[in-house]
């Protein structure tokens, strides 16, 4: 297990960590500043002047990270075999029984995690709603 999330670890988290870089840096320092001048210590605006204007940013480098993640093949085939993540149970079903088996549990992979992305969009979507209605 430890081999499997070492592998997508290592693949997935640059699309975290450069998406949620980006979406530090868009934050105006002003805003930050601001919250400072107004008695916020660090964490304060870290919590609720960052991190909520930052959230959108963070959502899409975790939904690239998981993107990224339940896709690899490679590093984990290579660092943990077993357990079986779903695309080296795809190949090994491609390989003992051929196309038509592999392509349903693909064709299933693919279900779940169109599922989850459009989970995580309307997640997302409701987020932006309720922080405008706010204003």
């Amino acid at each position: 297990m430890a081999g499997v999330v070492a592998g997508m670890l290592f693949v997935s988290a640059p699309y975290a960590v450069n998406a949620a870089q980006i979406g530090f840096e868009a934050v105006d320092p002003r805003l930050e500043k601001l919250a400072r001048t107004l008695g916020m210590g660090p964490w304060g605006v870290l919590i609720y002047v960052t991190l909520p204007l930052a959230w959108r940013s963070i959502m899409t480098g975790l939904t690239l990270t998981y993107a990224r993640a339940i896709s690899e093949f490679a590093a984990v085939a290579i660092l943990a075999y077993y357990p079986m993540t779903a695309p080296v149970k795809i190949y090994e079903l491609f390989l003992q029984n051929g196309l038509d088996e592999s392509s349903a549990m693909a064709l299933l992979l693919l279900v779940v995690s169109l599922a989850l992305f459009i989970l995580f969009r309307s997640i997302a979507r409701r987020r932006t709603v309720f922080a405008g209605a706010g204003r």
